[in-house]
C-alpha cells in the first residue's frame, strides 16, 4: 500500500471515530434534552433527606416526653414530607406549569387564599402568644400564611405576565403618553400592590409578623425581577401613597369601635408585645429576665459545645429539655451541638449550591411567566433559610422561621416542596432551546414525542 493510500485511510478512520464521538455527544445532549434539572433534583432529595435525619435526632427527647414515642414528630413530618415528594414529582415530571398561566386561574388562586386567610380570623386556632395562625380541615391542621407563600409567587407571575401580553397586543395604546405611563404604573405597582396589602394585614394581625415580612419580602422580589422601569416605579407609588393614607385612617377609626373605645396604637402595642419583647431582649441581653434569654442563651451552648466535629449523631445535650423548641426554630444548633462546624457548614453549603442551581434555571426559563415562577420559588426557600439561620447565630432577633426541610412543620415543607416541583417543571419545559439540538429534533421527528417538540414561544 502506497504512503498516500495509507494516509487517506488513516484519516477516514479519525474522521469516522470523529463523527462517532459527534454522535455519541449529540446523543448525551438529547438524553437530557427537556428533562427535569438532575443537579436540583439531587441536592432536593438531600437537603429532605438530611433534614429527616436531623428532625428525628432532634425532637428524640421531646416526642418521648410528649407523645410516649420517640417517632412521634418525624412520622407525622415522614408522611407530609412524602405527599410533597410525590407532589413535586408530579408537578416536575407531567405538569407543564406555563399551562397555568391563566388569568382565570390567577384570580381563583387570589381569592381562595384571601378567604383562607379571613378564615383564620373566624375559625383559627389558637397557639403561643394568642396567635391564630393555624386552620384545621378535617385532620389536616395548616398555616394559610404558608400557602400565601406560594400562592403570592404564582399570582404575581402570572399578573405581570397578563400585563405585558396587554401592553405588546397593544390592548391600552393612549395618545398622551403621561396618561398611559400613570396607567402603566397602576397596573404593574398600584393595582398588585394593594391586592398584595389586603394579605398582609390580614397575615401581620393573626399575628404573624415573620410571615409578613416573608411574603412582603418575596413580592419585592418579583417586584424587582419583573424589570419594571424606575419611573413606572416611582409613579406607582405615588398613586400607592393616597391608599396607604386611608387604609390607615380606616384602621385608626374601626379599632376603638371594635375594641370597645380601646385605641388603635394601644391595640397595635398589646398585639405586638411580644415582638416588641424579643426585639428588647436581642437589644438589651443584660436587662432581660432569665426566662427571657433562656432559648437564645442555650442555643448558644449548643452551637458552641458542637465544636470542629460536633459530639456525634444523636448525642446532644441541649435537645434533653434544655433548648425549647429544638426540633423546629432552632434545629441548627442542634444540628451545629451533633456534626459541629463541619455540619452546620455542609448546611450552609448545600443551600448556597441550591440557590443557585435554581436561580440559574430560572436566568436561562424563557418567557415571563416561567422566569419569575421559578425565581419566587427559589428566593423564598432561600430566603427562610438564611432568616433561621441568622436566628440561630444571633444576627436577628428571634422571628419563629422554620429550616426549610429541617424544622418540624408538615405543612410548610409540603408547600416547599411544591415550590420545588414548579422549578423542576420550569427546568423540563421552559428553558432556552440549542437551536442545533432543535434541529436535530426536527430532523428525528417520530424518535421524540410530538408534545415535547412544542416551541417555548407558544406558552409564552
Amino acid at each position: 500500500m502506497a504512503v498516500s493510500d495509507f494516509a487517506k485511510a488513516r484519516a477516514e478512520i479519525e474522521q469516522r471515530e470523529a463523527a462517532l464521538k459527534n454522535e455519541n455527544a449529540l446523543r448525551q445532549q438529547l438524553a437530557q434534552y427537556r428533562r427535569m434539572n438532575l443537579s436540583f433534583l439531587i441536592l432536593s432529595f438531600v437537603l429532605v433527606s438530611f433534614g429527616l435525619i436531623m428532625l428525628f435526632s432532634a425532637s428524640l427527647s421531646s416526642a418521648y416526653a410528649d407523645a410516649g414515642d420517640p417517632l412521634y414528630y418525624v412520622r407525622r413530618q415522614f408522611i407530609f414530607t412524602l405527599a410533597g415528594l410525590l407532589a413535586m414529582l408530579g408537578i416536575g415530571q407531567f405538569l407543564d406549569v406555563r399551562l397555568l398561566n391563566n388569568f382565570s386561574f390567577m384570580l381563583i388562586a387570589y381569592v381562595l387564599t384571601t378567604l383562607l386567610l379571613a378564615a383564620v380570623m373566624f375559625a383559627g386556632t389558637e397557639g403561643e402568644y394568642g396567635a391564630v395562625r393555624w386552620l384545621k380541615l378535617g385532620p389536616i391542621t395548616f398555616q394559610p400564611s404558608e400557602f400565601a407563600k406560594i400562592s403570592v409567587i404564582y399570582c404575581l407571575s402570572s399578573y405581570f405576565s397578563f400585563v405585558r401580553k396587554m401592553r405588546a397586543g397593544g390592548i391600552w395604546v393612549l395618545s398622551d403618553k403621561v396618561k398611559d405611563q400613570r396607567l402603566e404604573a397602576r397596573l404593574m405597582i398600584t393595582y398588585p400592590a394593594l391586592a398584595l396589602g389586603l394579605w398582609l394585614v390580614l397575615i401581620v394581625f393573626q399575628p404573624h409578623l415573620s410571615g409578613a415580612v416573608i411574603v412582603f419580602l418575596l413580592s419585592l422580589s418579583i417586584f424587582f425581577v419583573a424589570r419594571i422601569p424606575l419611573k413606572i416605579w416611582l409613579s406607582g407609588l405615588l398613586q400607592l401613597l393616597p391608599w396607604f393614607l386611608i387604609c390607615v385612617l380606616l384602621l385608626v377609626i374601626a379599632v376603638p369601635l371594635m375594641r370597645d373605645g380601646q385605641s388603635f396604637f394601644d391595640f397595635i402595642g398589646e398585639k405586638f408585645q411580644h415582638v416588641s419583647q424579643r426585639f428588647d431582649t436581642f437589644n438589651k441581653p443584660d436587662e432581660a429576665s432569665a426566662d427571657q434569654i433562656h432559648q437564645v442563651k442555650q442555643s448558644r451552648y449548643a452551637l458552641g459545645s458542637g465544636g470542629l466535629t460536633g459530639k456525634g449523631l444523636g448525642m446532644g445535650l441541649q435537645k434533653s429539655g434544655f433548648l425549647p423548641m429544638v426540633y423546629n426554630d432552632y434545629i441548627l444548633s442542634s444540628i451545629g451541638e451533633e456534626l459541629g462546624f463541619v455540619g452546620t457548614s455542609a448546611i450552609l453549603f448545600l443551600f448556597m449550591a441550591y440557590f443557585l442551581v435554581g436561580a440559574g434555571i430560572a436566568l436561562n426559563a424563557t418567557g415571563i411567566f416561567a422566569p419569575l415562577l421559578s425565581w419566587g420559588a427559589i428566593f423564598l426557600i432561600s430566603l427562610q433559610a438564611l432568616l433561621n439561620i441568622a436566628v440561630a447565630a444571633e444576627i436577628i432577633p428571634s422571628t419563629g422561621i422554620s429550616l426549610p426541610f429541617f424544622s418540624y412543620g408538615g405543612s410548610a415543607n409540603f408547600f416547599f416542596l411544591i415550590a420545588v416541583g414548579m422549578i423542576l417543571s420550569v427546568s423540563r419545559c421552559a428553558q432556552r432551546e440549542d437551536p442545533v439540538l432543535r434541529q436535530l429534533l426536527k430532523r428525528r421527528g417520530p424518535q421524540v414525542r410530538s408534545d415535547k417538540s412544542k416551541s417555548a414561544a407558544e406558552f409564552k
